[in-house]
């Protein structure tokens, strides 16, 4: 029997699924047994592709969770507990907004809604915290705050890589 992608390949193995005849280079191994890449790609695309309207709602529980929480990443002698905890509300907020989907376009959203919510709290004012549009016409000033703050930058960079972590499929 011929491979059904490759019909100059001859093969004795068979989709597991679909029941096609498939060649040692479109075989996928997977949990039961051999499949295609078709049907192999059917199981993934059900956990890693959301609806525009689950990004959008991942995004807003993303962001709003870490506006909230992101003062954990800034407590001195904890910045590494809290740093963990903080990325794992995070992106636990990021599943649950999103309706449990899974798969880059999350993982972005959580890592940008964990760093975005830490430095949000980064930089103290006189009158409250710094508004964003002056964050974004003067970045350096922020980047100058974190230089003189290591543990702050350390308690972001765990936090984003927590959050994004807990969103990645395995």
């Amino acid at each position: 029997m011929q491979c059904a992608r490759h019909p100059q390949v001859e093969t004795f193995v068979r989709c597991g699924k679909c029941d096609q005849p498939i060649c040692p280079s479109c075989m996928v191994a997977g949990p039961v047994g051999v499949r295609c890449r078709d049907c192999s790609r059917q199981n993934l695309d059900a956990i890693m592709r959301g609806s525009p309207r689950q990004y959008l709602l991942a995004a807003v529980w993303a962001f709003g969770s870490a506006l909230l929480l992101g003062w954990l990443t800034h407590v001195s002698f904890f910045w590494f507990w809290l740093g963990g905890v903080y990325g794992y509300a995070v992106g636990e907020a990021t599943l649950r907004g999103g309706g449990g989907k899974r798969g880059l376009a999350m993982q972005i959203i959580a890592g940008v809604a964990a760093a975005a919510g830490s430095v949000a709290w980064a930089m103290p004012l006189p009158l409250g915290r710094l508004p964003l549009a002056v964050l974004l016409a003067h970045p350096w000033s922020l980047v100058a705050f974190l230089a003189n703050s290591p543990w702050t930058l350390v308690g972001l960079g765990i936090g984003v890589v927590f959050s994004v972590m807990h969103v990645r499929y395995i």
